[in-house]
């Protein structure tokens, strides 16, 4: 692939699929979106005419358009693993959202398709990796700054958005704190434990907060906290805490105000504002990557095994007990 401008098909147009669009026709360069499609025709033709774009009624046909060099997958969950491998198959860069399939075993099939294609085609959409707090964290703990990692605390918080399954809580919204866990502790989660809050007590399948404790394969400790409903905003942040200190984000970037005898700061209002800068610099990053001919970024792995320490915490959530995510042996491919 050279410098040239990459065409790129977006299957899905909704919240984080129209997001994508504007971030790859309006910042991206050398990315133009070429295609558009989406189950809802008046979706899809609304992102398709923003971006000058042709719009497609079918996930198939766009793979396989010439002028679609590569594919974003912001479809239902339960559409990913199967257009994620029909990308594969025809040997078709793509970035897909989160998560990698609504299986694991699901998951692996899209493992094998992309080994099966001799190269690394595929990146997953942990967009945090491209969050400069996350980013700046991540190259503190590699520098050793305050020793070995020892404890992980996550915190995700959501305004509401209306009833949330416990199994969307883990498997939609969690897994992206799974995966800075392992990104940022270096090391794979061995166990958990989930705990939860019913929204409704009359619906113990709902959650308004969710616990998830994690133990690392290396004996590290680590917490992820989890809100539907948390009644003032959008929040996320983190903590590392290692042998000579700690590192933490900041949850918010707004200034914080001194007046009337009060203290105060603005809270984010909901996550396309809080990750904005890390949704344009993933964007930017897989473009690059298609044009250098090979994906950089989260991984199918990161995507698989980030699955499986969400289904993990699903089995937990149903037998009340700690459970083991299980042991993967990594291929080669993907090393580091």
């Amino acid at each position: 692939m050279t410098r040239d401008t990459v065409g790129v098909g977006i299957i899905g147009a909704g919240m984080i699929g129209s997001l994508h669009a504007e971030n790859l026709a309006k910042g991206a360069v050398g990315a133009e979106v070429a295609a558009v499609m989406d189950l809802d025709e008046t979706r899809a033709a609304a992102v398709a005419a923003a971006c000058q774009a042709r719009q497609y009624a079918d996930a198939a046909e766009l793979i396989a358009e010439p002028a679609v060099q590569a594919v974003l997958i912001a479809s239902p969950d339960s559409a990913h693993a199967e257009q994620a491998i029909a990308c594969l198959e025809a040997g078709k860069p793509v970035l897909c959202e989160k998560p990698l399939a609504t299986s694991v075993a699901d998951a692996q099939r899209v493992l094998a398709a992309e080994m099966a294609a001799g190269r690394r085609l595929l990146q997953v959409g942990f967009m945090r990796v491209y969050d400069r707090a996350h980013a700046d964290v991540h190259a503190m703990l590699r520098r050793g700054d305050i020793g070995a990692a020892l404890r992980f605390r996550g915190t995700h918080f959501n305004p509401r958005r209306g009833e949330i399954l416990i199994d969307g809580a883990l498997v939609n919204s969690l897994i992206h704190d799974m995966h800075s866990a392992r990104w940022l502790m270096r090391d794979e989660i061995e166990s958990v434990y989930t705990q939860w809050h019913p929204s409704d007590p009359a619906k113990p399948e709902t959650a308004r907060f969710a616990i998830v404790q994690l133990r690392f394969a290396g004996g590290a400790l680590g917490t992820l906290e989890w809100s539907g409903d948390s009644a003032y905003g959008y929040e996320v942040a983190m903590e590392v805490t290692g042998e000579r200190g700690t590192l933490q984000t900041h949850s918010h970037s707004s200034p914080i105000l001194r007046g009337d005898g009060r203290i105060s700061q603005a809270v984010t209002p909901d996550w396309p504002e809080r990750f904005s800068d890390a949704y344009r610099a993933e964007a930017q990053a897989w473009i690059d990557s298609v044009q250098r001919g090979e994906a950089t970024g989260p991984s199918a792995w990161d995507g698989f095994v980030s699955l499986a320490v969400a289904e993990a915490c699903l089995r937990s959530a149903a037998s009340g007990l700690p459970e083991l995510v299980g042991v993967f042996e990594r291929p080669a491919r993907y090393a580091g």
